[in-house]
Order: C-alpha cells, then structure tokens, then sequence
C-alpha cells in the first residue's frame, strides 16, 4: 500500500510540475510579447 501511494504522489508531483512549467512558459512568452510590443 505505502509503495503504491508513494509511486501516485511521485506521479503526481510530476503531472503538477509538467503543468507548472507549460503555465509558466505561456506566460513567459506573454511577457516577452508584452514587452517586445
């Protein structure tokens, strides 16, 4: 039980990551056009 809970909690630390960083790559391009315009 302990082994598959800590494998879901890797996964979903990872999913929450991966979401993190495409969220933060959008809104690092928005800045970047922002101030390029």
């Amino acid at each position: 039980m302990e082994k598959k809970s800590n494998s879901t909690w890797s996964v979903i630390i990872k999913v929450v990551i991966a979401v993190a960083s495409a969220l933060a790559g959008v809104f690092g391009l928005n800045a970047c056009m922002g101030l390029g315009a």
